[in-house]
């Protein structure tokens, strides 16, 4: 019987691939059987380490510059993926821009990029993806990231929150426009995060564990690159074939008490 969590030979995409969640993305697929290019704005210290820890997986990579706000850099950046790995089975789209801020404060620059990176860059990804995967004629799997903060509201989240409320609602209406192609269209709800302590990640900017933060979590332990690498794994797999326009929070409880 064959493993119906393999992804053995598919070629996947990971945007704001290098770090953090997303190298946790990248890993967990290329450790399911995928080739993996991944997407930033510049190929430094922490996107070779991605690429050398998916090689280390007996798995193809590659990296690929560009801004996902810019369609024009969309484009060329998924003709470059298709001419160096042939086609597309799963894309997921990862990054995030601008900062935290609140609502009196919130300028329109750190609205525009929000918004820019993390709901315009997705649905720019989304639409080159499941173009080429209609073209292909056999279905394929987008997942996008989104956040607890896309169902419940935070202080200071007033952009941030928008945007991953947007990629919420813009999954389900992906899932129904693509679903008769055989797309399946999923995203994925991080909680509490522990970026820095896991995956060799050397970004300085990411705080370190809060027990006091974590013990309002049900699990009382934050989540992890390799959490939600393995939910999107699980979310492209033939296991999951049949789920498609869901939310779907890895988060330890969070929204359960938030």
């Amino acid at each position: 019987m064959s493993n119906p969590y393999s992804l053995k030979g598919k070629k996947a995409f990971v945007t704001g691939g290098k770090r953090r969640i997303g190298r946790g993305i990248a890993l967990a697929l290329a450790e399911a059987g995928c080739d993996v290019g991944i997407n930033d704005l510049t190929l430094d210290q922490d996107g070779e380490e991605t690429l050398r820890l998916i090689r280390a997986c007996g798995r193809e990579a590659e990296f690929f510059e560009g801004d996902i706000s810019d369609a024009s850099q969309v484009e060329r950046m998924f003709a470059l993926y298709l001419q160096r790995f042939g086609r597309i089975d799963i894309l997921t789209n990862n990054p995030y821009g601008g900062i935290g801020q609140g609502f009196l404060d919130l300028t329109e620059e750190n609205w525009d990029l929000n918004l820019d990176v993390g709901l315009k860059g997705f649905f720019l990804c989304s639409q080159q993806a499941a173009l080429a995967m209609v073209a292909q004629g056999s279905g394929g799997c987008i997942v996008s990231t989104s956040s607890v903060h896309g169902r419940r509201a935070w202080k200071g989240d007033t952009a941030y929150g928008a945007a991953k409320a947007g990629v919420i609602r813009l999954t389900e209406s992906m899932a129904i426009d693509l679903g008769e192609h055989g797309i399946r269209c999923n995203a994925i709800l991080p909680g509490h995060m522990d970026t820095i302590h896991v995956l060799g990640t050397t970004a300085p900017d990411v705080g370190s564990i809060d027990e006091e933060l974590y013990n309002s979590v049900p699990l009382r332990r934050p989540g992890t690159p390799e959490d939600i690498g393995r939910a999107v794994a699980f979310l492209c797999s033939p296991a999951a074939g049949c789920i498609t326009g869901v939310a779907l929070a890895v988060d330890g409880g969070l929204l359960a008490v938030a």
